[in-house]
């Protein structure tokens, strides 16, 4: 069951009570949950370094 899906049969404070699982979710543009990696995190922050630095210039 996804997070949206616990959301809507369970309520926000019962699925907010559950034990964390140490996963992070966004939805695409068809609304289906893609699971966040820490690869992903890197390469938008070292994209957002390069345009820091370009602004900088």
């Amino acid at each position: 069951m996804s997070v949206s899906e616990q959301l809507v049969s369970r309520g926000i404070m019962h699925v907010l009570d559950n034990q964390p699982k140490n996963t992070c979710v966004m939805l695409d543009d068809n609304g289906k949950e893609v699971n966040v990696t820490k690869d992903m995190v890197v390469n938008v922050c070292h994209q957002l370094l390069k345009k820091c630095r370009n602004v900088k210039n």
